[in-house]
Protein backbone atom coordinates (compact mmCIF):
# COMPACT_ATOMS: atom_id res chain seq x y z
CA UNK A 1 0.00 0.00 0.00
CA UNK A 2 1.40 3.73 -0.89
CA UNK A 3 1.57 5.99 2.24
CA UNK A 4 0.69 9.46 1.67
CA UNK A 5 1.33 11.56 4.81
CA UNK A 6 -1.81 10.90 6.83
CA UNK A 7 -1.14 7.25 6.77
CA UNK A 8 2.96 7.80 7.70
CA UNK A 9 1.67 9.73 10.49
CA UNK A 10 -0.51 7.14 11.29
CA UNK A 11 1.95 4.66 11.30
CA UNK A 12 4.30 6.44 12.97
CA UNK A 13 1.57 7.33 15.98
CA UNK A 14 0.82 3.49 16.58
CA UNK A 15 4.72 2.73 16.46
CA UNK A 16 5.03 5.54 19.26
CA UNK A 17 1.97 4.23 20.84
CA UNK A 18 3.08 0.25 21.21
CA UNK A 19 6.65 1.39 22.39
CA UNK A 20 5.64 4.07 25.25
CA UNK A 21 2.36 3.12 26.38
CA UNK A 22 1.44 -0.60 25.20
CA UNK A 23 -2.44 -1.83 25.77
CA UNK A 24 -0.86 -4.61 27.84
CA UNK A 25 -0.34 -1.98 30.41
CA UNK A 26 -3.56 -0.44 30.69
CA UNK A 27 -5.26 -4.57 30.63
CA UNK A 28 -2.96 -5.64 33.58
CA UNK A 29 -3.28 -2.57 35.57
CA UNK A 30 -5.38 -3.43 38.57
CA UNK A 31 -6.80 0.11 38.81
CA UNK A 32 -6.65 2.12 36.09
CA UNK A 33 -6.62 -0.60 33.71
CA UNK A 34 -10.51 -1.57 35.12
CA UNK A 35 -12.35 0.24 31.81
CA UNK A 36 -9.94 -1.55 29.25
CA UNK A 37 -11.26 -4.42 30.54
CA UNK A 38 -14.55 -4.00 31.21
CA UNK A 39 -14.91 -3.13 27.42
CA UNK A 40 -13.13 -6.10 26.36
CA UNK A 41 -15.25 -8.00 29.02
CA UNK A 42 -18.18 -6.54 27.32
CA UNK A 43 -16.90 -7.24 23.92
CA UNK A 44 -16.81 -10.88 24.78
CA UNK A 45 -20.53 -11.25 26.18
CA UNK A 46 -21.90 -9.51 23.37
CA UNK A 47 -20.03 -12.36 20.70
CA UNK A 48 -21.80 -15.04 22.33
CA UNK A 49 -21.23 -18.28 20.76
CA UNK A 50 -19.21 -17.72 17.40
CA UNK A 51 -18.12 -21.74 16.75
CA UNK A 52 -18.16 -21.76 13.19
CA UNK A 53 -17.76 -18.11 12.72
CA UNK A 54 -15.15 -16.56 10.76
CA UNK A 55 -14.18 -13.36 12.82
CA UNK A 56 -11.40 -10.18 11.82
CA UNK A 57 -9.71 -8.23 14.67
CA UNK A 58 -8.91 -5.21 13.41
CA UNK A 59 -5.99 -3.46 14.85
CA UNK A 60 -5.12 -6.34 16.71
CA UNK A 61 -1.76 -4.99 18.35
CA UNK A 62 -0.07 -7.98 19.94
CA UNK A 63 -3.25 -10.28 20.21
CA UNK A 64 -4.58 -9.34 23.93
CA UNK A 65 -8.23 -9.74 22.65
CA UNK A 66 -7.05 -11.84 19.84
CA UNK A 67 -6.14 -14.42 22.12
CA UNK A 68 -9.53 -14.21 24.45
CA UNK A 69 -11.76 -14.30 20.98
CA UNK A 70 -9.65 -17.61 20.34
CA UNK A 71 -11.23 -19.01 23.69
CA UNK A 72 -14.65 -19.23 22.19
CA UNK A 73 -13.35 -21.26 19.37
CA UNK A 74 -14.76 -19.20 16.16
CA UNK A 75 -13.65 -21.34 12.87
CA UNK A 76 -11.35 -18.72 11.84
CA UNK A 77 -9.78 -15.79 13.05
CA UNK A 78 -7.84 -13.32 11.50
CA UNK A 79 -5.81 -10.56 12.54
CA UNK A 80 -4.28 -7.22 11.57
CA UNK A 81 -2.20 -4.58 12.22
CA UNK A 82 0.46 -1.96 11.15
CA UNK A 83 2.98 -2.67 13.14
CA UNK A 84 5.86 -5.49 12.73
CA UNK A 85 6.66 -5.77 16.41
CA UNK A 86 3.54 -6.13 17.79
CA UNK A 87 2.24 -8.82 15.25
CA UNK A 88 5.58 -10.59 15.91
CA UNK A 89 5.25 -11.16 19.45
CA UNK A 90 1.23 -12.28 18.97
CA UNK A 91 2.75 -14.92 16.47
CA UNK A 92 5.35 -15.60 19.14
CA UNK A 93 2.72 -16.30 21.67
CA UNK A 94 0.83 -18.64 19.27
CA UNK A 95 3.93 -20.51 19.28
CA UNK A 96 2.73 -21.53 22.86
CA UNK A 97 -0.57 -22.19 22.52
CA UNK A 98 -2.89 -25.12 20.80
CA UNK A 99 -6.24 -23.94 19.15
CA UNK A 100 -8.39 -25.66 16.59
CA UNK A 101 -9.34 -22.42 14.73
CA UNK A 102 -7.71 -21.34 11.43
CA UNK A 103 -5.47 -18.67 12.74
CA UNK A 104 -3.99 -15.90 9.92
CA UNK A 105 -2.13 -12.68 11.56
CA UNK A 106 -1.00 -9.89 9.02
CA UNK A 107 0.60 -6.28 8.60
CA UNK A 108 -2.29 -4.34 6.72
CA UNK A 109 -4.13 -0.77 6.95
CA UNK A 110 -7.64 -0.41 7.70
CA UNK A 111 -7.98 1.47 4.74
CA UNK A 112 -6.89 -1.07 3.03
CA UNK A 113 -8.39 -5.02 4.13
CA UNK A 114 -5.93 -7.37 2.26
CA UNK A 115 -9.37 -9.73 2.11
CA UNK A 116 -12.31 -10.78 -0.32
CA UNK A 117 -15.84 -9.27 -0.62
CA UNK A 118 -18.36 -10.88 1.90
CA UNK A 119 -15.39 -13.21 4.07
CA UNK A 120 -16.18 -12.26 7.42
CA UNK A 121 -19.50 -12.96 9.97
CA UNK A 122 -17.95 -10.50 12.56
CA UNK A 123 -15.29 -8.16 12.64
CA UNK A 124 -14.31 -6.45 15.94
CA UNK A 125 -12.63 -2.76 15.96
CA UNK A 126 -11.86 -1.80 19.34
CA UNK A 127 -9.53 1.42 19.94
CA UNK A 128 -8.57 1.87 16.46
CA UNK A 129 -10.24 4.51 14.46
CA UNK A 130 -9.28 7.12 16.69
CA UNK A 131 -6.08 6.59 14.68
CA UNK A 132 -7.33 5.67 11.86
CA UNK A 133 -7.11 8.89 8.78
CA UNK A 134 -9.84 8.71 6.08
CA UNK A 135 -12.80 7.07 8.24
CA UNK A 136 -15.30 6.75 5.54
CA UNK A 137 -12.58 4.79 3.33
CA UNK A 138 -11.74 2.69 6.84
CA UNK A 139 -15.66 1.86 7.03
CA UNK A 140 -16.18 1.42 3.53
CA UNK A 141 -13.27 -1.39 3.51
CA UNK A 142 -15.17 -2.92 6.69
CA UNK A 143 -18.39 -3.40 5.16
CA UNK A 144 -16.73 -4.56 1.83
CA UNK A 145 -15.10 -8.07 3.43
CA UNK A 146 -18.23 -8.32 6.22
CA UNK A 147 -20.64 -10.33 4.76
CA UNK A 148 -24.57 -9.91 4.59
CA UNK A 149 -26.00 -10.11 8.07
CA UNK A 150 -22.54 -9.64 9.80
CA UNK A 151 -21.69 -7.86 12.58
CA UNK A 152 -19.21 -5.16 13.45
CA UNK A 153 -18.26 -4.73 17.14
CA UNK A 154 -16.82 -0.80 17.63
CA UNK A 155 -15.37 0.87 20.36
CA UNK A 156 -13.52 4.53 20.37
CA UNK A 157 -13.01 6.91 22.72
CA UNK A 158 -14.49 9.70 24.05
CA UNK A 159 -11.46 11.72 24.28
CA UNK A 160 -12.82 14.74 26.04
CA UNK A 161 -13.66 12.89 28.94
CA UNK A 162 -10.45 10.75 28.75
CA UNK A 163 -8.27 13.71 28.86
CA UNK A 164 -9.76 14.37 32.46
CA UNK A 165 -8.25 11.43 34.00
CA UNK A 166 -5.15 10.72 31.82
CA UNK A 167 -3.26 12.20 34.78
CA UNK A 168 -4.88 10.28 37.74
CA UNK A 169 -3.84 7.21 34.67
CA UNK A 170 -0.02 8.06 34.80
CA UNK A 171 0.27 8.75 38.88
CA UNK A 172 -0.90 4.91 38.32
CA UNK A 173 1.60 3.51 36.35
CA UNK A 174 0.29 4.33 32.91
CA UNK A 175 2.53 6.38 30.17
CA UNK A 176 -0.40 8.51 29.58
CA UNK A 177 1.98 11.38 28.54
CA UNK A 178 1.99 9.84 25.00
CA UNK A 179 -1.74 10.29 23.75
CA UNK A 180 -1.65 13.76 22.78
CA UNK A 181 0.64 12.66 20.12
CA UNK A 182 -0.93 9.17 18.87
CA UNK A 183 -4.75 9.82 19.44
CA UNK A 184 -5.38 11.72 16.06
CA UNK A 185 -8.52 11.88 15.81
CA UNK A 186 -11.69 13.01 18.09
CA UNK A 187 -14.77 11.31 17.30
CA UNK A 188 -18.82 12.17 18.27
CA UNK A 189 -21.07 9.10 18.18
CA UNK A 190 -23.23 10.86 16.19
CA UNK A 191 -20.90 11.35 13.28
CA UNK A 192 -19.63 7.60 13.36
CA UNK A 193 -23.34 6.53 13.67
CA UNK A 194 -24.01 8.41 10.47
CA UNK A 195 -21.20 7.41 8.40
CA UNK A 196 -22.02 3.72 9.64
CA UNK A 197 -25.74 3.64 8.36
CA UNK A 198 -24.63 3.91 4.81
CA UNK A 199 -23.36 0.24 4.94
CA UNK A 200 -24.81 -0.87 8.81
CA UNK A 201 -27.94 -1.33 11.04
CA UNK A 202 -26.87 -0.13 14.37
CA UNK A 203 -28.13 -2.81 16.83
CA UNK A 204 -26.56 -1.38 19.77
CA UNK A 205 -24.96 1.86 21.43
CA UNK A 206 -23.62 1.95 24.63
CA UNK A 207 -21.33 3.95 26.99
CA UNK A 208 -18.73 2.42 29.06
CA UNK A 209 -18.82 2.24 32.32
CA UNK A 210 -21.97 3.82 32.63
CA UNK A 211 -20.79 5.79 35.88
CA UNK A 212 -18.07 7.30 34.06
CA UNK A 213 -18.89 6.67 30.30
CA UNK A 214 -15.31 7.13 28.64
CA UNK A 215 -15.47 4.59 25.75
CA UNK A 216 -18.31 4.46 22.77
CA UNK A 217 -19.59 0.91 22.38
CA UNK A 218 -21.50 0.07 19.36
CA UNK A 219 -22.96 -2.90 17.79
CA UNK A 220 -24.24 -2.77 14.25
CA UNK A 221 -25.55 -5.30 11.17
CA UNK A 222 -24.54 -5.07 7.62
CA UNK A 223 -27.33 -4.69 5.41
Amino acid sequence: MNLNSELKNSLEAAQKEFENEPMKDFYNNKIAGYPSRLRVKRILEELGDIKGKKVLDIGCEAGFISLKILKKQPSDLYAIDIIDEAINEFKEKLKHRKYNTNIIVKKAFLQEIPFKENFFDIAVCTEVIEHAPNIIRCFDEMARVIKKGGLLFLTFPNEKLRKKVYPLVKLLGVNTDIEKEVTLFEYNPREIIKILKKHFIIKKFDRLPWFFPITYFIICKKM
